[in-house]
């Protein structure tokens, strides 16, 4: 056998994968992932480590337990969180200054343990909708406490769960039943003004709209809404056998509807063209990750980014703590196949009510929990002060034969950093197997310089190339390896508060020896 060198090119690409064998996943995916935590695939290629979070505003909201719901609104966080066992109250806050009492006379249910909202506009005024499971809705037409007012009648919308605004109606799902509103009003509910009830036959866990049809989902079922008015407003079954089982994880992105089911998330055009529990799940690719965030988790929450054509799903357990909270992120991408979902999964953010929207030409993405704070995410370079830690590893992959053994001499990495860059690399064969000899860490590191990153626009930044500190950022790590084995698997981990960075590709160095 030849005893030359040659080389292996690796492009990190496919996302995490956890369904298949360790031999079948080298050799079929060698750029994807085993671990991807804290990393997002992301639409520009490679993998992203994720940005942070921050607090919205400093203070914290008044209360106790858990934030029950959180929307932005008016440029302001409204925030409902309970003041003494079941009494929730709702509060407004910017990002600076006290959060102010809205709920000076009017409160939300006793006991609530969500609170969900929507926007309309009707005539002319952004509002908000507010609905708690328990009292009667509340509407919210500014960002004071007179600003607020509640519904009293009638009986069927007391105790309504889920909002939304569908063809000029106010939609409320309040058990099996679905009540709307008359065109254009938010407070008659009257069948002689347009308004009326439908009945679905099943709890309600969810309703969108979506595509000129109303989406309106049980745990068992899902169903559509299609016309314009009570005079044609009709429903029709979607799936009979399968639905959503967490109201809070349906989101809309990309052209489609994402929802947990009992089999992992789905989308619904594939339920719609399927009616399969098993076709139509989308993360059969980290089913050991959904089945552990399902099993460990007590709700959920979830929020799309749209820039990053990205949807997250959040577990939430009051006895998890922060650092152990997990998540799957999922990015749609355009392959060689066709449009694609790549997965990933964060550690770290804690989130029991979330919600995100674009104002403008702005993103901005909220979340809160039960230590009475309001976050931002996709914000600064740390989990609030805290490192962001991130771990990258592809599957061990057998380069050409899984019968020979390989020397690795030499590995250059290929990154795109936006700062400073510290990386523990490391590689690990045969499984990492008991009797392996593991190589030590190598470190990888661009600067050691502090300082900002230059910006489009200023007069230090060039086009096509990466500035920190006034020196240009390396972007290319060529490192001297140790070690041999039958697969190897490449293993990065960062931990700080650096800007994000993203992880391209790898070219390894090899000479292949005896045969096993």
């Amino acid at each position: 056998m030849p005893d030359r060198w040659q080389t292996y090119p690796l492009e990190f690409s496919g996302g995490l994968i956890s369904n298949l064998s360790p031999l079948q996943h080298g050799s079929t995916a060698p750029g994807s992932a085993r671990i991807l935590t804290n990393f997002e695939p992301s639409t520009d290629g490679g993998y992203r480590r994720i940005e942070g979070f921050e607090k919205f505003n400093s203070n914290t909201v008044t209360g106790q337990n858990n934030i029950l719901g959180v929307v932005f609104y008016k440029d302001r966080a409204i925030v409902a969180r309970d003041q003494s066992a079941g009494d929730p109250k709702l509060f407004a806050g910017a990002t600076s200054g006290a959060y102010v009492d809205l709920s000076t006379s009017l409160n939300l249910g006793t006991n609530s343990s969500r609170v969900r909202f929507a926007r309309y506009n009707f005539d002319g005024t952004d509002k908000l909708y507010i609905v708690d499971g328990i009292g009667y809705p509340l509407i919210l037409a500014g960002v004071a406490a007179s600003d607020l007012s509640q519904l009293s009648s009638p009986s069927d919308i007391q105790g309504a769960s889920h909002v939304t605004e569908f063809k000029d109606h106010i939609f409320l799902a309040k058990g099996e039943n679905l009540v709307f509103s008359a065109p254009f009003s938010d407070t008659d509910f009257t069948a002689a003004s347009g308004g009326g009830i439908i009945n679905v036959g099943s709890d309600i866990t969810a309703i969108i709209p979506f595509r000129e049809q109303l989406i309106v989902f049980s745990e068992s079922k899902i169903n559509r809404v299609i016309g314009n008015s009570i005079s044609d407003f009709k429903m029709q079954p979607i799936a009979d056998d399968i639905g959503c089982i967490s109201g809070d994880t349906v989101q809309e992105i990309a052209g489609d509807v994402i929802f947990l089911g009992p089999d992992g998330l789905r989308t619904l055009a594939g339920t719609e063209k399927n009616q399969d529990f098993n076709l139509g799940s989308i993360t059969k690719p980290v089913q050991k990750q959904i089945i552990s965030l399902t099993t460990n988790s007590t709700s959920f929450a979830s929020v799309v980014i749209r820039e990053k054509s990205q949807y997250r799903i959040f577990g939430f357990n009051t006895n998890v703590t922060e650092s152990a909270s997990k998540g799957i992120i999922g990015t749609q991408l355009q392959t060689a196949q066709g449009m694609a979902i790549n997965w990933a999964e964060t550690s770290g953010i804690k989130a029991y009510v979330a919600d995100s929207v674009y104002v403008g030409k702005v993103e901005t993405i909220l979340f809160a929990n039960d230590d009475g704070y309001v976050y931002k995410m996709e914000s600064g370079n740390s989990f609030d002060g805290d490192n962001i830690n991130a771990s990258f590893a592809t599957p061990y992959f057998p380069i050409t034969d899984p019968r020979l053994r390989k020397t690795i001499y030499r590995a250059t990495v290929y990154t795109e950093p936006q700062g400073s860059v510290a990386l523990d690399f490391n590689l690990r064969y045969d499984l990492s197997g008991e009797g392996v000899i593991e190589p030590e860490t190598i470190s990888l590191s661009n600067t050691s310089a502090s300082g900002s990153v230059f910006t489009f626009g200023s007069s230090n930044a060039f086009y096509g190339t990466a500035k920190y500190s006034g020196e240009s950022l390396q972007s290319i790590f060529d490192t001297q390896t140790l070690g041999s084995g039958f697969t190897v698997s490449l293993q990065f981990e960062s931990s700080g508060t650096t800007p994000p960075f993203a992880m391209d590709a790898a070219v390894i160095e090899y000479g292949q020896y005896g045969r096993r």
